[in-house]
């Protein structure tokens, strides 16, 4: 007999669609889902996050606040810094520092001119451009406009810097900017240099256009000569005077009139 001859019919009692819904029937299940109940942070948690957070921020704002003071043209201010120290502004002066911060870093930027008394401390800074004047305690007057520069040491000991180089005063010594370089000498009376503040202004062999500056800054004027102004000045004049006044005794020696503006 030829195996193609013989045929085997299985006996079957199920259908196939049966048969195949119940081998498969596990895998066809509709998947579950399970609900998971949002996990409670105490209020322990919420606070601690709140001084993390205050940490973080109070010290940036006490940092980059800086309050500034001015003296407008015409005009001298008065400013007591807060561990005690004073600064006293000339017309047309600015500084700023920063109150929130000082305790940390006693830093100040000028504009200007201005005079320090420090109290004892640690260092104080004060910046003008590229220069530092650096002091732990003492007085000294600045001088910085334009490319003019030049610290005056009252009492105490005071270092100027810039990048490069650096001097250390005492007092009735001078620092000031000579050909790109600080250079430093001795002057008779270091007071001088606050005379401003008394409303005194002394002049030795200054540029007569710096002096006419300094005129127009104290009166908050506008002055125009009628002829040029390469000459340089030496003498003095209170602010008491008519500007009018100031400006006949200056010009006088060089032929020169002035008119305000």
């Amino acid at each position: 007999m030829k195996t193609d001859d013989i045929k085997i019919t299985p006996k079957w009692s199920k259908s196939k669609e049966d048969i195949w819904d119940s081998v498969f029937e596990g895998l066809e299940e509709t998947p579950k889902v399970i609900e998971m109940a949002p996990r409670k942070r105490s209020l322990w948690f919420y606070a601690a996050a709140s001084i993390a957070a205050i940490a973080i921020i109070l010290p940036s704002i006490a940092f980059f606040y800086t309050k500034n003071e001015v003296a407008e043209r015409g005009t001298h201010l008065a400013v007591v810094l807060p561990d005690g120290s004073k600064v006293d502004l000339n017309a047309e002066s600015k500084i700023g520092y920063k109150p929130l911060w000082w305790f940390i870093s006693r830093d100040v930027e000028l504009k200007g001119e201005a005079y320090f008394e420090v109290e004892k401390g640690s260092t104080f800074d004060v910046r003008s451009g590229q220069y530092t004047v650096s002091v732990l305690g003492t007085s000294f007057n600045v001088f910085s406009r334009a490319e003019n520069f030049k610290v005056t040491c009252l009492t105490g000991k005071v270092n100027v810097s810039d990048k490069s180089e650096s001097v250390i005063l005492t007092p009735n010594m001078q620092a000031l900017l000579s050909n790109g370089k600080l250079t430093t000498n001795d002057v008779e009376d270091a007071k001088e240099s606050i005379n401003w503040k008394h409303g005194k202004f002394v002049f030795v062999s200054v540029p007569l256009q710096d002096v006419i500056q300094e005129i127009e800054r104290q009166y908050d004027i506008e002055v125009l000569p009628n002829s040029n102004l390469n000459y340089s000045y030496s003498g003095n004049f209170t602010k008491a005077k008519d500007p009018n006044d100031v400006l006949k005794i200056v010009g006088k020696p060089f032929g020169i009139e002035f008119k305000i503006k």
